[in-house]
């Protein structure tokens, strides 16, 4: 019970929570009193009950695309012209409703102005009764144009008014500025630190913990791709490639480690496909269970065993090596790599061709100097 609870916290401050009642206090208040003494003489509906829906997201969720001024005005005229136009032309009530909703989102879509509240503009222009029918088109603009202008005008108000320190992106104009992207030194951050943040900033972000991780791994992935332009794996790979076989020694791999410094050898078949990979960390985590007061002694017992030794221990690279390998093709953009290295935590990536035959190694340091001299770090 106690996570099901955690699960539900908002992630809003209370007093950012009381700013955002408190608003739409006003705000609603105001569109049904302006309204009602404006329209009063004519009898015509003062109020739509999408205003209501409307406000929630204005004062609730302001930074969401939900919410732009375009959003929220042309989401509402153009859905209630939708429904208006469904409710004159097609008789039968239901099919009409059901138009009416499904139209208007086909609209808003195509207009880049989706707002949820609009579809309730539309199906009230349908189910209002004779009194909303006899408006016709008039039902745009009163009561649907003057609320949208009343409510438009009070939130800018109250925001200005109630939230001085934190400016909403929504109805509060301020400079766009667009910063380039510069790929910092950054340790990984985990969802409890971004709910951390999404708290210390008080303000509400209508997506989910995993859909900011996403967001961010992708914007990551593209400002790689921008950067590198159109780089591939071949383009910075090693092409000399040291390598061995399934049934060589492990004393031979050692030797070819330290001999060339590297730090990790793909394993290949005769016909130079990749069986899988041995690394230092690999022959280190092997050595570890062996005797000897340091890493050199026990990474010596591995290498070249003494006949105390059981039988049992690994004498050829097949028995160390990792298999299945992660690989990539000579043609895939440079920024893949850099994904992999990053989400997997491996520094070494076997490249084959069409053939799928070894033809290069890409290694953390390829890319960290390929990004260099591109300028992103």
């Amino acid at each position: 019970m106690e996570k099901i609870l955690t699960g539900l916290s908002p992630r809003q401050s209370q007093q950012e929570i009381i700013i955002s009642s408190s608003g739409a206090v006003i705000g609603i208040g105001l569109v049904a009193w302006i309204s009602y003494h404006l329209v009063d003489s004519t009898a015509l509906p003062f109020i739509v009950a999408s205003m209501g829906a409307a406000a929630v997201l204005l004062y609730a969720a302001p930074h969401s695309p939900l919410t732009r001024p375009w959003s929220f005005v042309g989401g509402h005229l153009v859905s209630a012209a939708v429904g208006v136009t469904c409710a004159t032309w097609i008789p039968d009530l239901f099919l009409a409703s059901g138009l009416a909703v499904g139209l208007a989102i086909f609209a808003m879509h195509q207009l880049n102005c989706l707002h949820p509240p609009g579809g309730a503009a539309a199906l009230v222009a349908v189910i209002g009764g004779d009194q909303i029918h006899s408006l016709g088109y008039l039902y745009v603009l009163i009561p649907v144009g003057l609320n949208v202008l009343i409510l438009g005008s009070a939130v800018w108000l109250t925001r200005v008014l109630l939230a001085q320190r934190q400016q909403a992106k929504t109805f509060i104009p301020y400079p766009d500025t667009h910063e380039e992207y510069e790929l910092p030194n950054t340790i990984p951050f985990s969802n409890d630190d971004l709910n951390s943040a999404l708290q210390e900033i008080n303000t509400y972000i209508d997506v989910t913990i995993e859909d900011l991780n996403d967001i961010y791994t992708r914007a990551t992935s593209f400002a790689h791709k921008r950067s590198l332009g159109s780089m591939e794996c071949r383009d910075i790979m090693t092409r000399q490639v040291v390598t061995v076989e399934f049934g060589d020694s492990l004393k031979d791999a050692w030797t070819l480690m330290q001999q060339h410094n590297i730090k990790s050898l793909p394993v290949i078949s005769r016909v130079r496909r990749v069986n899988g990979i041995i690394t230092v960390s690999d022959f280190k985590q092997e050595a570890a269970q062996f005797p000897g007061e340091t890493i050199e002694e026990r990474l010596k017992a591995l290498i070249q065993p003494t006949s105390g030794i059981s039988s049992s221990k690994a004498e050829v690279v097949g028995q160390l090596m990792v298999s299945p390998v992660i690989t990539l093709a000579e043609d895939a953009h440079v920024s893949e790599a850099v994904s992999i290295f990053t989400d997997k935590g491996i520094s070494h990536i076997p490249i084959l061709n069409h053939e799928r035959r070894l033809t290069g190694m890409l290694s953390r340091t390829d890319v960290a100097h390929s990004l260099r001299s591109s300028g992103t770090v």
